[in-house]
């Protein structure tokens, strides 16, 4: 099982402030609530015993089945990988980091230069890149399985997917026929469903509508509980528009639509591990769109990690996804801010890395600098260990002075664990990176991607299971076709 410290050094928010949000939050979904345009969730809250009106189709909560959600959501859960190594420890204020978001309609291709439609092979691609990527913990997609039927996308997508990492995935399924579809491959892609149940490796995403409205996007929940998937239900406010222009009205209508979603989970089966996951989207009133690296969102987003903690549930955001339209010094720029902020605050789970403009595209090239960046973090967290070993006063003497510690056996025993040393980015002298073609990062990250897909590095499916998840997507498409 993979672990990340459990540490939070970021809290924007005062104790007090925090208790005003949740107590706002309260107020919203006892006195506002939420609108159902969903019959079936609508009447999972009506026998619950919830407050609900069938003309106007809102749910109001009272405090009570907030509190009592929040007792038997699981405070700390395995995320499962269908390789056990690839498992990790979810709990508030443990990071970890992901390829991508939900489906991206271009693709960044290095070559041309210039975006395209992407293809089934380049989601293909692009997980085994995230597979091989050291610091990507769990996956999701940079493009989509543009070439196939468009009613057919999402199941092309889950079979290229699950063919090709081993590490915890999560995406999303926009209907309950898609979710069917979702389960049946992963189960056949465990090679059965005892294995599948024994471990379920998938997450389900869904999104509810913002301002406080519930849909039939998130009914997929109730089939994904039956297997015990872990579920997410991400808010996605755009600042400004769909949410309060203020952050701290922003955050009060997102926890409360996340509350809903987490009380729902429990609804449908207490004890089913759920993921606290409001998203913090910014409307550029200037340029009339969405951002991915604006500061106030980074900001809103660490916020969103402390309330999480609050809660102690395990987080969810955006983080390494960038506005920047190429992998150049504006997209590390972004990345790195949201990926610190993220990490420092003690996000749980950091998607969209390697995603660009705005979420319309992705880069393999940018997966593996932001898994670079990653590395920087993790040293960032380690911090500094003081004991009497580290302050090395005893070498310090025997140094001497005007001495050198470069021979010392103790910078021998420590120079590895206390130095960061990069792998994509590369330290040479000016001289030698002017011989070796003067490269940019994007032109190295380039080539650890022909590196990575002219490697051997498949991934194995357990015996049986490929015929399996051909069956698998063949009813599904089937199905989703009647």
């Amino acid at each position: 099982m993979k672990t990340s410290p459990k540490i939070a050094r970021l809290n924007f928010l005062s104790a007090d402030d925090v208790e005003l949000i949740h107590e706002s939050s309260i107020e919203l979904l006892a006195s506002h609530g939420v609108r159902s345009e969903s019959r079936p969730i609508f009447d999972i809250f009506s026998r619950a015993g919830a407050l609900t009106d069938l003309d106007t189709q809102v749910i109001r909560l009272p405090r009570e089945m907030v509190d009592a959600a929040l007792a038997t959501a699981p405070k700390s859960f395995v995320l499962y990988g269908r390789d056990p190594a690839m498992d990790l420890l979810a709990e508030a204020g443990r990071p970890y980091f992901g390829m991508g978001g939900t489906s991206e309609p271009f693709f960044w291709d290095y070559d041309l230069g210039k975006t395209r439609q992407p293809t089934k092979q380049d989601m293909v691609d692009s997980t085994r890149i995230a597979q091989a990527a050291e610091n990507i913990d769990f996956v999701m997609a940079i493009c989509s399985a543009g070439d196939v039927p468009k009613g057919e996308i999402y199941l092309h997508e889950y079979d290229a997917i699950f063919r090709n990492t081993t590490k915890p995935v999560i995406y999303t399924a926009p209907s309950r026929r898609f979710t069917t579809g979702f389960i049946e491959m992963a189960i056949a892609a465990s090679g059965g469903e005892s294995a599948f149940r024994e471990r379920p490796w998938v997450v389900l995403y869904t999104q509810p509508i913002c301002p406080m409205v519930i849909g039939a996007y998130s009914e997929g929940m109730i089939d994904a509980a039956e297997f015990g998937v872990p579920l997410m239900a991400a808010p996605g406010p755009q600042i400004g528009a769909t949410s309060p222009t203020t952050l701290a009205g922003t955050l009060a209508q997102i926890n409360a639509e996340a509350l809903f979603n987490v009380v729902l989970s429990q609804l449908i089966k207490p004890g089913i591990p759920v993921i606290y996951g409001p998203q913090t989207g910014v409307f550029d009133m200037s340029a009339f769109q969405s951002t991915y690296g604006s500061a106030e969102q980074a900001v809103a987003r660490a916020a969103v990690a402390q309330l999480g903690r609050y809660y102690d549930l395990p987080s969810f955001g955006l983080g390494g996804g960038v506005e920047s339209k190429l992998p150049d010094a504006e997209a590390a720029a972004q990345a790195t801010m949201g990926i610190i902020l993220n990490a420092l605050s003690g996000l749980t789970l950091t998607q969209t890395l390697g995603t660009m403009g705005s979420g319309l595209y992705g880069s393999p090239e940018m997966v593996l600098i932001c898994d670079e960046i990653v590395r920087m973090a993790k040293r960032i967290l380690k911090g500094i260990h003081v004991d009497q070993a580290t302050l090395a006063v005893d070498v310090i003497r025997d140094v001497g002075h005007g001495g050198q510690y470069l021979s010392h056996e103790h910078t021998l025993e420590y120079f590895r664990s206390e130095m960061f040393f990069p792998k994509l980015f590369k330290r040479q002298s000016i001289t030698d990176w002017e011989c070796r073609g003067m490269k940019s990062a994007m032109d190295v990250a380039h080539e650890r991607v022909e590196e990575i897909l002219q490697g051997s590095n498949t991934v194995t499916l357990p015996p049986g299971a490929n015929q399996m998840l051909e069956t698998a997507l063949a009813s599904a498409i089937t199905n989703i076709n009647l």
